[in-house]
């Protein structure tokens, strides 16, 4: 199985932004369901198909995170290039005076 993987440490208001240059499965899992991955077991991701580049993933929470993304078993070469997008101290606070106004 053909894939590319990236560990990632997110915060607790990361993205991973994503450009692919075909379509590909992108997701995100713990440890536990990345070794489930590399076995072929059953496994539980966050993330699915992205048909648009970039590709955008939250992780649901904050801390390390596996960045897996396939072609889904059909042939072809991936090819991405994955950034973090890290919220700067000043959107956090332009969307706290947001919500509260």
């Amino acid at each position: 199985m053909k894939y590319l993987h990236y560990d990632l440490d997110f915060g607790p208001h990361d993205v991973a932004q994503i450009n692919l240059e075909v379509p590909a499965y992108v997701r995100l899992t713990d440890d536990e369901n990345y070794v489930a991955y590399r076995q072929g077991n059953q496994y539980r991701y966050h993330g699915g198909v992205a048909n648009a580049s970039p590709a955008n993933v939250k992780p649901p929470r904050p801390g390390h995170w596996h960045l897996i993304i396939d072609l889904g078993g059909k042939e072809g070469e991936i090819i991405a290039n994955v950034h973090i997008v890290r919220e700067k101290e000043d959107d956090k606070k332009n969307k706290r005076l947001r919500r509260t106004s």
